[in-house]
């Protein structure tokens, strides 16, 4: 005996759940969006709406993908830091000798924003960002993991012996030198700066320079 009514399931309504793939791929072309109407307009002059026009949805779907604008923005800035560091730890692979590494790592750093001026822009000089938007990024495990590059190198040529303080105060001294040199590169092109190779050199030789005190 039948009832008339069919034994299979019956077919949900709505749009089929999407795969891990298409998720990757729209939060990508999210991404690329975002970075192009970033760098043209600026990281404040851009709304969530503005960025669903671009790339053809609604403001809703967009926020299905990322909680907020400022998500968005850490993306972005997560794709330029492991560009970065994955290229300065071949360049540290690639170097056997400690004092050259430790150079030639100093050298990549500043050499990549100045040959990427758009990302540098948009890491360090976004404008509309609050305190917290930058330091919860920050003070983010996996974004100081990648900066430890330079006190591994720098502990390489110091030794073993080099007391934690001391190796934190010279490798935080020396990444702000680096970031010194390239802010000023980039920002102050009226001046007749010295090649950033020798800028970088000074830099890295004041890091390396014993103290009196400790010597």
């Amino acid at each position: 005996m039948t009832t008339g009514k069919s034994d299979k399931p019956r077919r949900r309504r709505g749009r089929p759940a999407r795969t891990t793939v298409q998720i990757a791929e729209t939060r990508a072309q999210i991404r690329a969006a975002a970075l192009r109407l970033f760098q043209a307009e600026g990281y404040a002059a851009v709304s969530m709406r503005r960025l669903a026009n671009e790339v053809g949805c609604t403001p809703m779907t967009l926020y299905s993908y990322f909680e907020n604008k400022i998500d968005i923005l850490h993306a972005l800035w997560d794709e330029v830091l492991s560009d970065l560091f994955d290229r300065l730890d071949r360049i540290a692979a690639a170097e056997p000798d400690p004092v050259e590494r430790l150079h030639a790592v100093a050298r990549g750093y500043v050499h990549y924003w100045l040959t990427h001026r758009d990302h540098y822009f948009m890491v360090f000089m976004s404008g509309g960002l609050t305190r917290a938007d930058v330091t919860g990024y920050v003070r983010g495990d996996q974004v100081l993991a990648r900066f430890e590059l330079f006190r591994t190198c720098l502990a390489d040529v110091l030794g073993p012996d080099t007391n934690p303080p001391e190796l934190r105060v010279k490798s935080e001294a020396l990444l702000c030198a680096l970031n010194g040199t390239a802010h000023n590169l980039i920002t102050i092109g009226g001046y007749d700066w010295l090649p950033p190779d020798d800028l970088v050199r000074e830099a890295v030789t004041a890091a390396l320079r014993q103290d009196k005190s400790t010597s």
